[in-house]
């Protein structure tokens, strides 16, 4: 039963993304899509916010590196005492 109810939470945050964001921006949350509708507009308000997701996944993986070697490698250590 857990494993059909886990992906709700999922699809319940891209439903809420949507609902709040398709009036203002068309919603572009797909990279490739975002993407792939600036390179045929190829007008410059079409590049302002590409950078997002770009820098946005390399900042995401860094934090979760981080996260990583200073929380979760250090539990076992913890563990011990």
């Amino acid at each position: 039963l857990l494993q059909l109810l886990a992906p709700l939470p999922i699809g319940f945050a891209v439903f809420l993304v949507h609902l709040a964001t398709i009036p203002i921006t068309g919603t572009g949350i797909n990279p490739a899509r975002s993407l792939g509708a600036a390179i045929i507009y190829n007008r410059d308000h079409a590049w302002d916010d590409q950078w997002i997701f770009w820098v946005g996944p390399f900042i995401g993986a860094a934090l979760a590196a981080i996260y990583h070697q200073i929380v979760i490698r250090a539990i076992p250590f913890k563990s011990r005492a």
